[in-house]
C-alpha cells in the first residue's frame, strides 16, 4: 500500500507506569501512540479491503466480511461496519489511506463520505474534508448531495418514566443504516419504517407503549410506527432470512408489505376467490428439468437445520441463515442429480465460492453477468 508503513510493535505500558510520566513525556507518548494508531488504522483498512476483494472469509466458513470481522476478530457491529465500508472506499480511492495515516481524515468521516465519492469528485471532496469535524463533513455532504426537507410531525404521546422526549422518538430517529455484513455504498433505502440493519429489527424504546401510527409522507407513501412483541420481532427476523433472495436489503417495510400480500392472498384462497395454478418446471434441451423437487428441498432443509452446511478445513461450519441456496455437491452441469444425498444448503456466499472453485472465477462472473442481463 503506497505511503503506508506497518509500525513496529511497542510493549504496552501499565497504567501505573503512565501515571509516573512527566507532563512533557506523557504528551510525547500520547503523540507517538496517536501517530502509530493512524498508521495501523490505514494498514488495517487496506487489509480488510484486500481480504474482502479476495473473499477469503468464505474459505474459513464465514458468510460475509462482516461476520468475519465480528465473529473472528470480535469487532463490534458498528466498528466492523465502518471499517469495511471505509476499506471498500479506500480501495477505490487510495488517497483516503494517505489522509488517514497523516491524520487528515478520520474513520467516521470516511464512513460518512463513502457513498458520495465518485471518480469525478473525489479529489475535490477529500480535499475539502481535510481536518474537518463530523459536523463539518455533514455540512459538506449536504452541499454536494442536498436532500429534500423532512415532513414536520407534531403529535401527542403518553408520558412514561423515560420522559416524553424519549417516548416520542420514532424508528427514523434510531436508524441503523444498511446491511452490516454488506455495507453499501449508497444512501439509505428510505424505508417507510426507517432504515434498519437486516437481521437486526428496530426495537421499541423501553417504557413506550404507543398505538400503531400511520403517517402520510407523500401521495403513495406512509410511515408505519408500531410496537410489537418479542415473538413478532423473531418472526420478522426469520422472514428477513427466508426472503433474503427477493429482498436482499432485508428492509422491514418490504418484508411487511410482502407478508401482507401473502396473508391477503391466502385469506382470499380460503374464500375461494383465487384458483390454484400448478407451477411450471423449466426443462433443458435434453428434457431434464433443473428444478429440484419440492420433497427433496424439504428434506434437505430439515436435515441441514435451515442453515448453511459449508464446513472449512478446520471443521468450522458456516451456519448462516441468510440467502440460503441449494448446492449440488456434484454439480448439475457435471452430471449431479437432484437427490437428498447430493444436495446441501449453502448461503449465497459459499454457493458462489464453491462454484468458483469448480468452474473458475471468470466463468462464474460471465454467468452472473449473463443472468443479470437476461
Amino acid at each position: 500500500m503506497p505511503g503506508t508503513r506497518i509500525a513496529a510493535s511497542h510493549s504496552m505500558r501499565s497504567a501505573h507506569s503512565i501515571s509516573q510520566l512527566s507532563k512533557k513525556r506523557l504528551l510525547k507518548e500520547l503523540s507517538e501512540v496517536v501517530e502509530r494508531d493512524r498508521g495501523t488504522t490505514a494498514t488495517m483498512l487496506a487489509c480488510i479491503a484486500e481480504v474482502d476483494r479476495r473473499k477469503l472469509y468464505a474459505e474459513h466458513a464465514y458468510p460475509s466480511m462482516f461476520a468475519f470481522c465480528t465473529d473472528r476478530f470480535h469487532m463490534s457491529e458498528s466498528i466492523a461496519h465502518k471499517r469495511i465500508r471505509a476499506g471498500r472506499a479506500a480501495s477505490r480511492f487510495p488517497r483516503i489511506l494517505e489522509m488517514i495515516q497523516a491524520g487528515e481524515l478520520h474513520l467516521s468521516g470516511v464512513h460518512q463520505l463513502a457513498s458520495h465519492l465518485t471518480q469525478a469528485n473525489h479529489h475535490d471532496v477529500l480535499a475539502r474534508a481535510r481536518h474537518k469535524s463530523m459536523r463539518e463533513i455533514d455540512e459538506l455532504i449536504a452541499e454536494i448531495a442536498p436532500r429534500p426537507d423532512g415532513r414536520s410531525l407534531v403529535r401527542s404521546v403518553p408520558r412514561s418514566s423515560g420522559g416524553v422526549e424519549e417516548a416520542g422518538r420514532t424508528a427514523d430517529d434510531r436508524t441503523a443504516g444498511t446491511r452490516p455484513d454488506e455495507p453499501g455504498d449508497g444512501a439509505g433505502s428510505g424505508s417507510s419504517v426507517g432504515s434498519v440493519v437486516p437481521g437486526e429489527v428496530s426495537r421499541p424504546l423501553p417504557g413506550t407503549h404507543l398505538r400503531s401510527l400511520t403517517v402520510p409522507l407523500s401521495p403513495r407513501r406512509y410511515r408505519l410506527h408500531v410496537t410489537i412483541s418479542q415473538e413478532a420481532r423473531n418472526d420478522l427476523e426469520q422472514l428477513q432470512n427466508l426472503l433474503s433472495h427477493q429482498i436482499p436489503s432485508g428492509d422491514p417495510a418490504l418484508v411487511v408489505e410482502r407478508a401482507l400480500r401473502l396473508t391477503l392472498r391466502e385469506t382470499m384462497k380460503k374464500k375461494a376467490v383465487l384458483a390454484k395454478k400448478p407451477p411450471k418446471r423449466r426443462k433443458t434441451r435434453t428434457g431434464k428439468t433443473r428444478a429440484i423437487p419440492a420433497e427433496v428441498k424439504r428434506s434437505v432443509f430439515t436435515r441441514d437445520g435451515g442453515r448453511c452446511a459449508f464446513v472449512d478445513s478446520s471443521g468450522r461450519r458456516c451456519g448462516s441463515e441468510w440467502q440460503l441456496e441449494f448446492h449440488h455437491c456434484t454439480p448439475y452441469g457435471r452430471g449431479g442429480t437432484h437427490t437428498v444425498e447430493n444436495i446441501q444448503l449453502r448461503c449465497r456466499a459459499h454457493n458462489q465460492y464453491e462454484a468458483e472453485l469448480e468452474y473458475g472465477p471468470a466463468m462464474m462472473r460471465s454467468r452472473r453477468k449473463s443472468a443479470q442481463s437476461a
